[in-house]
């Protein structure tokens, strides 16, 4: 198994846009067992915690986007489910099981899709969508 560094999080809504998570710290392990299966660790703020119990419940599963080891790293695909929540004070740590389900997701498509969905075009399409491609140097951008 391999332990990499979770450094950013996003959950896919009812539209398939990934809707960041304010990740305060997590990991990722590679099982490495053939099969792409993933095991999630995310420090959080309780105020995730009814979305988190609700899913794992439901023992619903869910697309994640996980982002390793540095903001600007396209994230990877996961299809997850939560196994545990454990209250540590005014936070919560969420564990998860993941499938990998792509490798690369292409941010760039995602966001010049938000983009014309909000009815930008000519330059000013082309100058908002600079803009995130400059924001994703400094830091993660999610589809907004």
């Amino acid at each position: 198994m391999k332990t990499f560094k979770l450094v950013a999080l996003q959950f896919a809504d009812k539209h398939d846009k990934p809707q960041p998570v304010t990740l305060l710290d997590g990991l990722i392990i590679n099982k490495e067992d053939g099969e792409n299966h993933w095991v999630l660790e995310a420090l959080l703020d309780k105020e995730y915690e009814v979305m988190f119990q609700r899913l794992m419940m439901n023992k619903e599963t869910f697309k994640v986007y996980a982002t390793i080891s540095k903001k600007s790293n396209d994230p990877a695909t996961l299809s997850a489910v939560v196994t545990h929540i454990t209250t540590i004070g005014n936070r919560i740590s969420v564990l998860m099981d993941g499938l990998l389900t792509e490798r690369r997701t292409n941010m760039s498509e995602i966001v010049l899709a938000d983009l014309i969905e909000k009815g930008l075009s000519g330059p000013q399409l082309l100058t908002q969508f600079r803009l995130h491609l400059q924001d994703k140097k400094t830091t993660r951008p999610s589809a907004q």
